[in-house]
């Protein structure tokens, strides 16, 4: 099955960094372990055969799960008994590299910046922030001497964890923050994208404006609490 559609970037990024294993392939989906966020991720063209596949390789075992397509992942998240899941638009820059705003310095975070993050940020576990950290993905943004804020990626290769302190708000450094790891992206090879949760209206005006281009479809993460 070809994965070249926006939807299934996150798969076509953990393959081409050699972290995502094919677990089982068809003319109509495919199946792929990641071994860094320890996420199943399907994309499918169609529903009985992606379900095909989960029912063989994943199942109620299955704790991270990522589908491309709605419908089937709407049918997996009932079937298999997850908990908790997340309906969200794939955003991405096709666009030439752009332009950083110069008000704005960047360095890479480590691990001394841990309690910082940790402390402000509380999307992700503490555990999965040192992963991220420690794989040398969060960028903290400065005017002048001042930390406005930061932004990552996500272990599965997604951009995300942006923040930007509330006296800083409203002055486009989020919109800076992004574009700064867009560049970063794109100076590694990698197509930049992120996911948006679908009724996050601000989000998606900042992807808009910042010129990324915004999947059709939804895509569908699920997972079960601990």
């Amino acid at each position: 099955m070809k994965i070249d559609g926006i939807d299934c970037l996150g798969i076509d990024r953990v393959l081409k960094r050699g972290s995502g294993k094919i677990v089982a392939e068809t003319d109509h989906a495919l199946l792929v372990r990641d071994s860094v966020s320890e996420a199943l991720m399907l994309a499918c063209e169609d529903a009985e055969a992606g379900l095909a596949l989960l029912d063989r390789h994943a199942g109620s075992g299955c704790s991270l799960l990522m589908v491309s397509d709605y419908a089937t992942g709407l049918k997996a998240f009932e079937r298999y008994g997850f908990s908790e899941k997340l309906e969200c638009y794939q955003v991405a820059y096709y666009g030439d590299k752009p332009s950083v705003d110069n008000r704005l310095t960047v360095r890479t975070a480590d691990e001394n910046d841990l309690p910082m993050l940790t402390e402000t940020y509380h999307l992700i576990s503490p555990e999965e922030m040192e992963k991220v950290v420690r794989r040398r993905s969060v960028l903290l943004g400065y005017d002048g001497d001042c930390l406005v804020g930061f932004i990552g990626e996500h272990l599965e290769g997604s951009m995300g964890l942006l923040y930007v302190f509330p006296e800083y708000r409203r002055r486009g450094f989020g919109a800076a923050l992004q574009t700064h790891y867009i560049v970063k992206t794109m100076e590694n090879g990698c197509v930049p994208f992120g996911q948006v949760e679908k009724d996050n209206r601000n989000s998606l005006k900042l992807q808009e404006k910042i010129g990324m281009t915004r999947s059709d479809n939804l895509i569908v993460w699920m997972w079960r609490l601990h």
